[in-house]
C-alpha cells in the first residue's frame, strides 16, 4: 500500500475496546500526531475463552461501537481480522505475522508503557522486539527508563524501545469502571462527559442494552 512514492506506516491498534471510548481515541490520535505512523488500524479482541463468563459485549457490537467512534476519523478504521483469523492461542506475535503474510504490511504496535515494561514476558518476546516497530504512549506509574528496559534486553533493543515512546497526557479512563456504573444504573449524561463515552457509542449502548443487570433497560 502506497502513499504517493512512500509506503504507509500503519499501526496495530489492539484491545478489548469493551466499550471504545475517548481515552483511546485519544490515544489513536497522538500516535498519528507524532509522525510515528500515517495510520491507526483498530483491531478488538475475539472473546477470550476465560472471560466467557464476564459480562461483556459480543465482538460484533465492539467492532460497531468501534466503528462508530471512528466514523469521522479518514486516518482510522477498524478490522474484524482477531476473529476472523481464528488463531488459538492469539499471541500478538502471531496476530503480526499472520497479517503480515495475508497483507503484506509490518504494522507498527501501538501499546501502553505498562505493555512495554512487561514486553519481555510476552510470547516469542526477543524475536517481536527485534522485527517490529513500536509507538508506545504514556501510562500512570508506568515510568519507561533505559535502566528498566536494560534489565530485560540488551542495548540495542532497548534504545529502540525507548525511541519509541510519544509525548502527551492522556485522559485515563476505564472501560471496567464504565460498565460498572451501567450496571448500577447510574450511566447519566454526566457519566458519558466524565468517562469520555462518545455520542454515538452511548446511544449503541442504550439502544443495545448492553452492559446491563437482568432485563433492565437504560
Amino acid at each position: 500500500m502506497e502513499k504517493g512514492s512512500s509506503v504507509i506506516k500503519k499501526a496495530f491498534f489492539g484491545g478489548s475496546f469493551d466499550p471504545p471510548h475517548t481515552g483511546h481515541l485519544g490515544v489513536a490520535r497522538a500516535a498519528l500526531d507524532s509522525g510515528k505512523c500515517d495510520a491507526v488500524e483498530w483491531f478488538p479482541a475475539a472473546d477470550p475463552p476465560h472471560k466467557q463468563n464476564r459480562k461483556r459485549a459480543s465482538f460484533a457490537d465492539r467492532m460497531n461501537m468501534v466503528r462508530l467512534m471512528i466514523a469521522d476519523e479518514a486516518q482510522m478504521s477498524v478490522s474484524g481480522f482477531e476473529a476472523e483469523a481464528e488463531l488459538h492461542p492469539s499471541y500478538t506475535f502471531n496476530i503480526l505475522a499472520e497479517l503480515e503474510k495475508r497483507t503484506g504490511i509490518r504494522y507498527i504496535l501501538l501499546i501502553g508503557a505498562d505493555s512495554l515494561l512487561s514486553l519481555h514476558t510476552w510470547y516469542n518476546a526477543r524475536e517481536l522486539a527485534e522485527k517490529t516497530d513500536f509507538i508506545t504512549y504514556p501510562r500512570p506509574d508506568s515510568e519507561v527508563t533505559m535502566e528498566k528496559l536494560l534489565q530485560h534486553w540488551d542495548e540495542k533493543i532497548a534504545e529502540k524501545l525507548m525511541q519509541s515512546l510519544i509525548c502527551g497526557t492522556f485522559f485515563e479512563i476505564s472501560s471496567t469502571e464504565v460498565k460498572n456504573s451501567m450496571e448500577k444504573r447510574a450511566f447519566r449524561h454526566h457519566i458519558i462527559e466524565e468517562q469520555g463515552l462518545h455520542p454515538a457509542v452511548s446511544e449503541y449502548i442504550r439502544k443495545r442494552g448492553l452492559y446491563l443487570i437482568g432485563k433492565e433497560s437504560l
